[in-house]
């Protein structure tokens, strides 16, 4: 039976504290005698009263004197704190040092980290009323029977369609892109050229745009008048940077009228300029040609604005919906748009893709935006959040152990008057101290972090130190960090008896077996776990990617990528003369790369079958140079066009063909002709292993294969004879293309780059495996420290009756074993899930065998091993008469 509790805070409030223990034990048993008299409501009811009478002068708490303890934060007391903090810290050198690096290394990874998601998350995010702007993207069927499927872009049509005939929309506004050389006229003088990003690489900057995009898109005008900039045929706009680009210094009011070309043939005038963005962002746009100039010159050859039955992922749009709508009040108008305008073979479904989206989704493609995998991103943040977990808990661990050389400080301490307050103060600070050191640490290793993984941070990055952003995300780490990792430790250390302190006994309420350690311990080598597993698996799916039998050879062969102009046969000509050239062909791409084309063909057998088929262009000596194995029939005959074709095993047994042989001589319909099947080749790969093998002709298409695959004869040959060649082919290059760079790539280095994000996932796994290993070793050697302390006279007294180092050393290493044979069993199964996760995106994947797990397991243990051995044999080779002399 208890009094009213708030009456109590009342009297606890007021009270004198000299007074309040005896005057509520007064209290306390008038109240149980009136429980028993009158009843617990008039018991509480008189209590209340007796509270209440208390309140008198000679009760009251008084004022404090000048002798009074300083509250925790006064001036004098962080001094002291500050003071204090240093003195231990440099005491325990040693620890000091490790609890240094755990915390520099978790800080700085959540900083890395902090930049790569903010910088990415921050795309186009500071476009005004970005949440009314969208894009027109939607789904497509080509014919009958094929599937439907989700593109990022619309039949050129479609945009002024929609702005008359689709109410509900504010703006509509269309662009395609364009990929040119740029030609600057230089008077007598030959023009300028400046590259198209096909050569150059780079993000995308020339789109042939309408007016209203300026509407929707908010740029800063330097020179020209933005409500007619664009509304006339050969207008131009620039952006600042490529206006310096293109003219130097001249003022930008003498920029405004300058000519440039485009197409070779398309002359434009500049009529306006704008400033650069400067933020993240996918339109990386810098020249605008007016939409009007595509009717008005032969643009309209590659952007036909009236075919709907053309589809290319140049064609885009955007919109802006009026203030309070949503798409989903637009879904009727634009399902009866579709219906309208696509009745024949070609079906095509608009939707609206929120501009937010346009980043991370991958299932709207074009060739302008950058994708970012959000899954990925998550992924770094837990990854962040647990290297910095471990990196608490190893300080928890290591600070743990030493608390027992510091119980008889926190003794003296309170004895000499220090409170509970103060004493969590004071170690706290040690750990506010040590953080703010690492965050400085952090901040001058970041930069040099950034610049070594330049390959895992996205372009454009960089690190603003002054930014109010990042300033906020340092405080809260650091207060985060800081309490994670020192409110444990102090609560332990300031929870120690005097009385028993100062005996040399700690006596930790259920510290003795120290579950919370071995937990610690445990989740830290599970973390670890976790990462070694991947780190294995995903080493062997990129080996196995890197090693599995393409299909066809890659062996010293590179691709020349000429202009596609009738000048390329000249090229491969005085290219085929050359000595150390074992072979060349003139090809569309090679056999496998990012660049493919799907295209329809038919086969009338028993019954008509026409599906997608990928096309590889190339002449008779395509097969042959890529060694391509031929399972029936023969290879097609040098021709001037396109007379017959091979297919791949798969698309053989697609039409139905038992043998491949069965396929010899039978008709195919590509582009309303007939082919006769002169062979079938063994499958081989032409995308990424993320892509199943699909049905493939190959055939001679002369306005297709332009450019020139070259086998180089290198057998034996040195690097020296490489570059001798590659120089020699870059000569008669220069011959035939003087005003362009040599433009060329090896074919494996092609291949390679189609895994470029595996082997950014590579590098982060492995690089976030050695700092969670090294931060678990860290804490584990702070446990095998604790565990030495604990167990001195124990050790002792074995070693007195004749216990082996080794024996002694078992002893020791065990109780880890354990721990390690729990993380094991706990991380296997989060890891399995993991990686399978991460496998389904393969097509043609490795199999998870036991022993990965199994290996990582025994390398756990080795480490975890090594890391207590130094503890463990330290303990073991000490005096038993050192540690049993105060028995």
């Amino acid at each position: 039976m208890q009094p009213p509790r708030s009456a109590d805070r009342l009297l606890e409030w007021f009270c004198a504290s000299h007074l309040l223990e005896e005057v509520q034990g007064d209290l306390y048993e008038r109240f149980v005698r009136d429980v028993r008299e009158v009843g617990i409501p008039a018991a509480n009811q008189r209590y209340w009263f007796n509270v209440l009478r208390f309140i008198r002068p000679f009760a009251l708490k008084r004022q404090p004197n000048q002798y009074s303890a300083p509250s925790l934060v006064n001036p004098l007391m962080l001094r002291n704190y500050f003071k204090t903090s240093i003195r231990n810290l440099a005491k325990h050198r040693v620890s000091t040092l490790i609890n240094l690096l755990g915390l520099t290394l978790g800080v700085t990874a959540c900083l890395v980290i902090y930049l790569i998601t903010s910088y990415e998350l921050g795309y186009d995010t500071f476009h005004p009323d970005g949440e009314r702007i969208y894009r027109v993207v939607g789904d497509v069927k080509y014919n009958a029977t094929d599937e439907k499927h989700s593109v990022g872009f619309l039949p050129a049509p479609v945009p002024q369609a929609l702005r008359k005939e689709v109410a509900g929309l504010e703006t509509v506004a269309a662009f395609h892109n364009l990929e040119s050389d740029v030609l600057i006229p230089n008077g007598k003088e030959k023009p300028i050229r400046f590259e198209s990003r096909r050569r150059t690489g780079g993000d995308a900057n020339i789109i042939v745009v309408e007016p209203q995009y300026f509407d929707i898109f908010k740029y800063q005008w330097l020179a020209g008048n933005p409500k007619i900039a664009l509304n006339e045929p050969f207008k131009l706009v620039l952006s600042e940077q490529k206006a310096r680009t293109y003219f130097g210094d001249l003022p930008l009011s003498e920029i405004i009228g300058k000519e440039l070309i485009y197409e070779d043939s398309v002359r434009v005038s500049v009529s306006g300029i704008v400033k650069d963005w400067g933020k993240p962002t996918d339109f990386t746009f810098t020249d605008f040609i007016s939409f009007a100039t595509i009717r008005a010159s032969q643009l309209k050859r590659g952007i036909n604005l009236d075919d709907w039955n053309d589809n290319w992922s140049a064609s885009q749009a955007f919109v802006k919906l009026p203030a309070g709508s949503t798409p989903n009040q637009l879904t009727a108008s634009l399902q009866q748009f579709s219906k309208k305008h696509f009745q024949a073979d070609m079906k095509f479904w608009p939707a609206l893709q929120p501009l937010s989206d346009l980043h991370f989704n991958e299932t709207y493609q074009d060739n302008y935006s950058r994708k970012a995998h959000l899954p990925t991103l998550y992924g770094l943040m837990a990854i962040a959040g647990f290297i910095l977990l471990i990196a608490a808990i190893n300080f928890i661990n290591l600070s743990t152990a030493q608390s027992v050389q510091r119980a008889k400080e926190t003794g003296i301490r309170k004895v000499m008057g220090s409170s509970r307050a103060n004493l969590v103060m004071q170690f706290l600070s040690e750990t506010v101290f040590l953080t703010f050191v690492a965050v400085l640490i952090s901040l001058v290793l970041v930069n040099p972090i950034l610049s070594a993984f330049q390959s895992l941070t996205p372009k454009g990055l960089t690190f603003d130190l002054f930014s109010w952003q990042t300033l906020i995300f340092l405080g809260i780490v650091t207060l985060v960090t800081s309490l994670l990792s020192g409110f444990y430790p102090s609560w332990v250390l300031s929870s120690y008896l005097p009385v028993l302190t100062l005996k040399g006994q700690t006596a930790v309420t259920g510290g003795q077996k120290g579950y919370l350690r071995k937990g610690l311990i445990v989740f830290q080598f599970t973390v670890s776990l976790v990462f070694i597993i991947s780190t294995f698996i995903v080493s062997r799916q990129l080996n196995f990617m890197r090693n599995a039998d393409l299909g066809f050879s890659t062996n010293a062969i590179i691709e020349v990528h000429t202009h596609h102009d009738d000048k390329s046969l000249v090229l491969a000509e005085k290219i085929r003369n050359l000595a150390g050239v074992e072979q060349i062909t003139l090809q569309w791409f090679p056999p496998m790369g990012s660049a493919y084309m799907v295209t329809k063909l038919k086969y009338q057998g028993k019954k008509e079958i026409e599906m997608d088929v990928s096309a590889k262009a190339g002449d008779a000596n395509f097969i042959p140079l890529y060694k391509l194995r031929l399972l029936a029939g023969r290879n097609y005959l040098k021709s001037d066009s396109l007379r017959e074709l091979v297919i791949n095993a798969t698309y053989a047994k697609a039409l139905g063909f038992k043998k491949p042989t069965d396929a010899i001589n039978e008709l195919i319909e590509f582009q309303g002709r007939k082919y006769p099947i002169v062979g079938v080749v063994a499958d081989f790969h032409e995308q990424s292993f993320h892509e199943k093998i699909e049905p493939t002709f190959i055939g001679y298409l002369p306005r297709q294969s332009k450019n020139i695959g070259v086998k180089l004869a290198t057998q034996g040959g040195q690097l020296s004879d490489v570059k001798e060649i590659l120089a020699s082919i870059e000569q008669e290059w220069k011959t035939v293309y003087p005003d362009n760079k040599f433009d060329y790539s090896f074919l494996d280095d092609s291949i390679a780059r189609l895994y470029e994000k595996e082997q950014q996932t590579s590098q982060l796994v492995n690089t976030a495996t050695a700092i969670a290993i090294l931060i678990s070793c860290m804490g584990l050697f702070g446990l095998a420290t604790f565990t030495a302390q604990q167990r001195t006279k124990e050790i002792g007294v074995r070693k007195v009756l004749g216990a082996s180092v080794g024996s002694i050393v078992v002893l020791l290493s065990k109780d880890f074993l354990k721990l390690i044979i729990i993380a094991l069993l706990l991380s296997s199964p989060i890891a399995w899930w993991g990686m399978n996760q991460w496998l389904k995106d393969f097509a043609y994947k490795i199999d998870m065998a036991w022993w990965i797990f199994a290996l990582a397991g025994i390398l756990a243990v080795a480490i975890a091993l090594l890391t207590v051995s130094f503890q463990s044999i330290k303990a073991a080779l000490v005096n038993p008469v050192k540690s049993l002399r105060s028995e």
